[in-house]
């Protein structure tokens, strides 16, 4: 295995493991075998929609309306994360809680899809083999984190910078993990572009939650 499926290789487990993060955080204080259905259903689509996404990512970074679009998205996903609750799940059906999980966790590590299509270079049969064989590895760590959301709040919090840090890379010029200590400075524009929504975040959160009891 040559040095760029290596890269490839461990990118799509990064990935996988970011996934699992996002999409723990969505389903903590849902039943057990529920939950169990969500993540793996959530998690077989995923890899497919990891796999298109890896593929055309180049032809939608060029669109500026995507790329505000998905900010605001992520802004806006960033605040419900924050302000989630164990009663932010009733009412929803179950493949509704699925859809919710795909939505999140796509769009939430958006940054980290960008990175694995620029590691693709045309090796598609391996992002589908790489893609497939860490949907395990999602689950299981998907349902242990949602487990530990439900006792450690701070992980939501450490979720939405996860989302913030994917919005300020669509605004700012992308950079990746192996380039950070070779360019500090944008680094430091990244993280505090990111701290401001997440801030937002906290004040949406803020003036929602004073509109509820107001």
């Amino acid at each position: 295995m040559n040095s760029q499926l290596i890269s490839l290789a461990l990118v799509s487990f990064v990935v996988a493991i970011d996934n699992a993060l996002l999409a723990g955080m969505i389903v903590p204080w849902t039943p057990r075998q529920q939950k169990s259905v969500i993540i793996t259903a959530a998690g077989m689509a995923l890899g497919m929609v990891q796999i298109l996404l890896a593929i055309g990512v180049g032809h939608l970074l060029q669109q500026l309306a995507f790329r505000i679009g998905a900010t605001l998205m992520l802004t806006w996903m960033c605040a419900r994360t924050l302000a989630m609750m164990p009663s932010s799940a009733r009412g929803c059906s179950l493949w509704g809680q699925v859809w919710r999980v795909l939505l999140y966790t796509v769009v939430g590590n958006l940054d980290n899809m960008i990175w694995l299509g620029t590691e693709l270079k045309s090796r598609y049969l391996w992002l589908v083999f790489f893609s497939t064989a860490t949907i395990p590895l999602f689950i299981v760590i998907a349902l242990f984190l949602s487990a530990q959301c439900e006792r450690h709040r701070w992980i939501l919090i450490l979720g939405a910078g996860m989302m913030a840090w994917a919005a300020a890379g669509l605004i700012l010029p992308d950079l990746r993990w192996h380039q950070m200590a070779q360019d500090l400075a944008l680094l430091v524009e990244r993280a505090s572009a990111a701290a401001v929504i997440l801030a937002i975040g906290f004040l949406w959160r803020w003036w929602a939650a004073g509109r509820a009891t107001g």
